[in-house]
């Protein structure tokens, strides 16, 4: 089950008048869920009271967040797609040839400089394709749960606690459930939130928002711009690599063959 329709559900639940523990006997706080729910179920529990409002903000956020995936995902399969093709067209190439009748293996037992060629365009295909990996792995979006700390401090604050109450119970949760310490720009956020509220009286739980949600966009903006710059990046392996050993692989072994059957 997704966290939205996680969090959709329960807030459902919490809606029809299904009291707090019943809710969350429903959806479950156990390993089934990511950690970024495990934690916002958790602080729901320990605030032992409902939020309705909140729960269903912070599922409005990660319906945000899952399109804003889905778009760099697909983004993402594009210059992918194109690597892989890149690093399989000389080999493709090869063996069209050798299905036409260009006799292209023929060629390896007569001309030892073929078998030289294609070592050396196998040897530039594999280094194309490790450094290609790698520049694709580095930019594949993955789920943040930056903003989430004040998210939930937000929910505890909703639930009725002081905003030092609202803060210990987060960070319990966050500890129990992520075993490291919340950001350090999030723990910022939070001092300064603290020192706005108390000194103008501003709304905690609308800074506690806003501030979570700028957060997410942040993320989901830098996942964007390293998708933009891959297509940039990949013209190095896929250029210095790949149009190489296609030379070696497709070129020189037909260029060979052709010399040799005339």
């Amino acid at each position: 089950m997704s966290e939205v329709i996680t969090l959709t559900k329960f807030a459902g639940l919490l809606r029809s008048g299904v009291s707090l523990e019943q809710s969350l006997e429903q959806v479950g706080t156990g390993k089934d869920h990511s950690k970024g729910m495990q934690y916002l179920l958790s602080v729901a529990q320990d605030s032992g009271s409902s939020m309705v409002s909140e729960i269903e903000f912070v599922a409005d956020v990660l319906a945000s967040r899952d399109r804003s995936l889905q778009k760099i995902e697909i983004a993402h399969a594009s210059p992918k797609s194109t690597a892989r093709l890149m690093l399989w067209l000389p080999i493709i190439t090869l063996a069209m040839a050798q299905l036409l009748g260009w006799g292209v293996l023929d060629t390896l037992l007569e001309k030892p400089i073929v078998l030289v060629s294609l070592g050396l365009g196998i040897a530039l295909l594999l280094v194309a394709k490790l450094v290609t990996s790698r520049l694709l792995k580095k930019a594949k979006p993955e789920q943040s749960y930056e903003g989430f700390y004040l998210l939930g401090v937000a929910m505890a604050f909703s639930a009725g606690a002081n905003l030092v109450r609202a803060q210990d119970r987060a960070l319990t949760s966050y500890r129990q459930v992520f075993t490291i310490e919340p950001p350090a720009s999030e723990l910022s956020a939070m001092a300064e939130i603290t020192e706005l509220v108390e000194h103008s009286g501003a709304r905690a739980v609308e800074l506690l928002r806003k501030q979570a949600q700028k957060m997410q966009e942040e993320v989901l903006f830098a996942a964007e711009v390293k998708i933009e710059k891959l297509g940039i990046k990949l013209m190095l392996p896929l250029g210095l690599g790949v149009l190489p050993a296609f030379v070696f692989l497709a070129i020189v072994p037909l260029m060979l063959t052709t010399l040799g059957a005339q």
